[in-house]
């Protein structure tokens, strides 16, 4: 392949983030509009917090944490999740104009390729690195880079981070969902799921020998050819508007607390989506609807497009309103689908048909998370097959006997004997996951057993979180949120997974008996003992 062009690298040395994100899209659109030459731009970033181009900052990111330390708060102009960035990450900006190769590759083949190459160059180094799809490059299970990837037309901005070192402790208190583990024993944990290149090669790698490793990396791979440049004095300075509008950027996907709407989301292989709506007077049709993810798609304008088709819409015609918007956009989806995204709002459908037909509050239905496995089953067709209920032992009182055992007296004292009771009034298998392990076990043997579907309580956190869980079972399942002390909020992640949470949680006892109203009594006998 001939390598007509040649595209300048310099390094812009260490900037505030809101700066380099604010560089990256303005280059971007400059490119775009042929009024910008391509560059490799290296640069490293004052703390902080850069958002997807889609998540909804509240949700993402502990505000009041940041605020309080001075950690910036920027928007990507690519999707995908938050990363936190500081001076022990090197990061890269290639923003050029698409070769001739290059012409019909998606949004997939263009974040695939970008990533082969990052992990190419870490291998010149002497790291055994690997691609993890989408868009993290590992060594040896353990996340060293990331990619992300931007189209505008015939303009591509492939950017990224690779850990030199990490702060892992601010990392994962700036970033809300989920939290990781604080404590001695969790930090530690959470670092064995972050590499660095320092902890691979066992020595400090200087910024020059990492940037040569990637330049030649994305010469061979991406069939590049590169040259030294430098930055000028208008390339590097923006104007205060634009700044401006990157301050703005930051924080056009808020997404504070509204008791007023009703709340859904759904985890998929390629990230969790999100939605929030209010429903007309009659019910039957959206006034407005709100969506967010961590997912990776293109175009960048997909998600505020459709909410603005959903406004008004007949709930009726949200399947086949949805499907023909995704192919008139040639929507372009990582590891998610149309389908994934009309599923997630007629849960909202759903919902709202519960606080219409059924009286549950609007908290109550915010609070349920249905996972329908892969099938079309709704929440109450769910409820209609559950035969087994999961209770996590964190629900029960720190005193008592049973916390951390199997079963319940329904002595009356707390709410998991109400949920013992009505399994039992209905013939269902009642279980107490007291583990981590012992949930993926449980999970598999119900499958084994043809159980068809099972009620179940967790955290959001949790089922956010260890969804693999629940995907690998294949189970459809109607989760309730619960409430009171929370292992992710109190930092102790590590015990609660091992058994030895010491805090109480508390379950819904009003949303419970509602849920369990729509769960049909059996003849049969539950199958195991309920402590009695």
């Amino acid at each position: 392949m001939m390598r007509a062009r040649s595209i300048a690298v310099h390094d812009s040395g260490l900037a505030s983030g809101m700066f380099n994100h604010a560089l990256d899209r303005q280059r971007l659109e400059q490119c775009a509009a042929r009024q910008y030459y391509d560059v490799l731009r290296f640069y490293r970033s004052t703390p902080t917090v850069s958002l997807g181009l889609h998540q909804a900052l509240a949700r993402e990111v502990r505000i009041d944490y940041c605020a309080a330390r001075n950690i910036e708060i920027a928007r990507r102009c690519s999707s995908g999740g938050a990363l936190y960035l500081d001076s022990d990450q090197l990061a890269y900006s290639l923003i050029l104009r698409r070769p001739k190769a290059w012409r019909d590759a998606d949004l997939a083949r263009c974040l695939a390729r970008f990533a082969a190459a990052v992990a190419r160059g870490l291998r010149l180094l002497g790291v055994d690195a690997a691609v993890k799809r989408p868009n993290d490059i590992e060594a040896h299970g353990r996340r060293l880079a990331s990619v992300f990837a931007a189209l505008r037309g015939q303009a591509l901005l492939l950017h990224g981070t690779v850990f030199i070192a990490a702060d892992v402790r601010t990392m994962l208190e700036a970033l809300r969902l989920p939290t990781e583990k604080l404590s001695p024993d969790g930090l530690a944990a959470a670092r064995d799921r972050v590499a660095t290149l320092d902890e691979c090669l066992q020595h400090r790698v200087e910024a020059c020998e990492l940037q040569a490793a990637l330049v030649k990396a994305f010469g061979d791979e991406l069939h590049l050819r590169f040259r030294p440049g430098h930055l000028s004095i208008e390339q590097g300075t923006l104007d205060l508007a634009g700044l401006d509008a990157e301050h703005a950027a930051s924080r056009s996907i808020v997404w504070g607390n509204d008791a007023a709407q009703v709340e859904s989301l759904t985890r998929t292989p390629g990230g969790t989506l999100h939605a929030r709506a209010a429903f007309a007077p009659a019910g039957d049709a959206f006034e407005r609807v709100e969506l967010a993810a961590d997912a990776h798609f293109e175009p960048p304008g997909l998600l505020a497009e459709l909410q603005d088709v959903l406004r008004g819409l007949p709930t009726a015609l949200l399947g086949g309103c949805v499907r023909h918007f995704m192919r008139s956009r040639a929507a372009q989806t990582i590891d998610w689908s149309t389908d994934d995204l009309v599923l997630l709002l007629q849960q909202l459908v759903e919902k709202q048909g519960l606080r219409v037909r059924r009286q549950f509050s609007t908290a109550q239905v915010n609070a349920l998370m249905p996972y329908a496995a892969g099938t079309r089953l709704t929440t109450p067709a769910i409820l209609e097959r559950a035969a087994a209920m999961l209770v996590p032992y964190c629900a029960k009182p720190t005193w008592c006997k049973w916390r951390h055992r199997d079963g319940c007296t329904e002595c009356g004292k707390c709410e998991v004997g109400d949920a013992y009771r009505l399994a039992r009034e209905r013939g269902m298998e009642v279980i107490t996951i007291t583990t981590h392990e012992r949930l993926v076990a449980t999970l598999a043997k119900l499958k084994a057993a043809n159980v068809q579907a099972f009620v179940g309580m967790c955290c959001s956190h949790f089922f956010v979180k260890r969804h693999r869980a629940f995907a690998q079972a294949g189970m459809p399942a109607v989760l309730m949120d619960i409430g009171g002390a929370n292992c992710y909020e109190l930092k102790q992640e590590a015990q609660a997974y091992a058994g030895a949470f010491r805090a109480q949680s508390q379950l819904d006892g009003a949303l419970l008996g509602k849920v369990m109203e729509m769960v049909p009594a059996r003849s049969r006998p539950a199958a195991r003992e309920s402590g009695r």
